[in-house]
């Protein structure tokens, strides 16, 4: 399933960074990009424009794309920056007027000419709304020919009805998905891939994912952080569509999926695996759902404002920061497994983990507990398996008997926007989103929103700092369960 390594783009590009003012252009595209160059990983011939609302020039832009580089903390020598820096160029437009692309048209010909079988990129690093304008722009004026790819960052819509919306832009313009690559940077962390790859690679696990021996999974993420300044965006996002609608159900798609031999129906059995999820019957949505929000509190031994404090967040907000999950899946090994998801901004610490506790068929004696699974992916990384061995005496009493393994990463590291980029100028599109997957994941996340949204709808709020809100320990307890982190 792996190319040889190290994994290098072979043909000549040109790549269009459409929001190349912003935030994540500036903190994880340009620093990417500039990595793999000095990683001798770009062909020779290759170009990164900009395009974007704001004033600049070539030399201007130039000057911002170096200082993220050095803000990001990057050591390059100064032949290795000015080399980088020769191929970035910048294109000023708007995004819903066609003036602007067809002078990118114009510019992009001129700079492929002499370029052997050159392929052509665009990322679209900007709201949802504007997709739908830059899409049909980029292919009424020419922007979009030849060997062609465009990079979508998710979220792709912001509801079933917006990304049907965008798949339809999309499916006018380019006649499929071959060209189109849509874009979840938890795909390209080695620690989320290897979900999937601890269990192709070790049968002893894969025996031991069945219902039959699973008590309950929890998908839990927590971050210190608060919303960095994006109110403008979380704003009418909030936790759920930000991080479940993607990350979550797709570390969940990776857990249960069928496990495939070759490259060829891997995406198609991911998104198989998501489209068997789905909400447990019960009386009220508040029992299958829990939302949050973040207020004053400490972390970190620092003190933190509330959500409704941050700037540019409206008053008396409503938004979601933290949400608990109830799911269950019609895959046949895992039929009858209740799935318990969870993630929070302002908590007490950053992890994200995965716990399969396996089912207690008697107790053991003092001192047991249910063995369990731990593949922890963020924070302590690593996998944990629970077990526990007797102690000295003729009662049978136990103590805890841990193995783990820190899985440290090692081999061809890349960063995960590095790694998604390299593989999209490789046209493989085995670790991006399909249409279908997209599509699903709105469908299940729609009548939750809905159901959050309304104002009778409970929202609990928790001090920034805490370890998990006790309103979310009290709602899983009530299942018999409780969080182990």
């Amino acid at each position: 399933m792996n190319d040889a390594l190290p994994l290098a783009a072979e043909l000549p590009f040109s790549l269009v960074l459409f929001g190349a003012s912003g935030n994540l252009a500036k903190l994880k595209l340009y620093p990417a990009l500039a990595a793999l160059a000095t990683g001798s990983r770009l062909p020779e011939d290759f170009a990164i424009i900009g395009y974007a609302r704001t004033d600049m020039d070539d030399a201007s832009f130039r000057t911002l794309v170096r200082e993220s580089l050095e803000a990001s903390g990057m050591n390059m020598d100064p032949h290795a920056m000015e080399s980088f820096l020769s191929h970035v160029h910048y294109q000023q437009g708007d995004y819903d007027k066609r003036d602007g692309f067809d002078a990118l048209a114009k510019r992009l010909d001129e700079m492929e000419k002499d370029w052997k079988n050159p392929v052509r990129m665009a990322y679209l690093s900007i709201p949802p709304t504007a997709f739908v304008h830059v899409i049909e722009n980029m292919c009424m004026s020419g922007v979009r020919r030849g060997e062609f790819r465009c990079i979508v960052e998710k979220p792709v819509g912001h509801d079933l009805k917006s990304y049907e919306e965008i798949r339809s832009a999309l499916t006018r313009c380019f006649g499929g998905e071959k060209e189109v690559f849509l874009l979840d940077h938890y795909l390209g962390k080695e620690a989320v891939r290897n979900i999937y790859y601890l269990r192709y690679a070790n049968p002893v696990l894969e025996r031991l994912f069945k219902n039959t021996l699973i008590h309950h999974v929890e998908i839990a993420a927590s971050e210190t952080m608060g919303i960095e300044g994006r109110a403008g965006y979380f704003e009418a996002a909030g936790t759920l569509r930000d991080f479940i609608q993607n990350h979550i159900l797709l570390m969940a798609s990776l857990l249960t999926m069928e496990l495939r031999e070759k490259e060829e129906g891997f995406r198609e059995s991911r998104a198989a695996a998501l489209a068997e999820f789905y909400l447990p019957a019960a009386t009220s949505l508040n029992d299958v759902v829990l939302q949050g929000q973040y207020g004053p509190g400490m972390v970190n031994g620092e003190p933190e404002i509330g959500y409704t404090e941050e700037n540019g967040v409206a008053e008396g907000s409503r938004t979601n920061t933290f949400i608990a999950l109830k799911l269950r899946t019609r895959n046949p090994h895992f039929d009858g497994v209740p799935f318990y998801i969870r993630m929070g901004k302002r908590l007490k610490r950053r992890d994200t983990r995965i716990t399969i506790q396996f089912q207690e068929h008697f107790r053991v004696g003092a001192g047991g507990s249910p063995n369990r699974l731990e593949i922890i992916l963020q924070g302590e990384a690593g996998m944990k398996f629970h077990l526990q061995t007797k102690v000295g005496g003729t009662e049978p009493l136990f103590r805890p008997l841990l193995i783990e393994d820190p899985l440290t990463v090692t081999g061809d590291v890349l960063s995960e926007h590095g790694l998604l980029l390299l593989e999209a100028m490789r046209g493989k599109q085995q670790w991006f989103l399909s249409f279908e997957e997209v599509h699903t994941a709105w469908s299940l996340i729609d009548p939750l929103q809905a159901h959050l949204e309304k104002p009778e709808t409970p929202l609990i709020r928790y001090p920034a700092g805490s370890e998990v809100p006790h309103e979310a320990v009290e709602w899983i307890a009530k299942d018999g369960v409780h969080w182990y982190q």
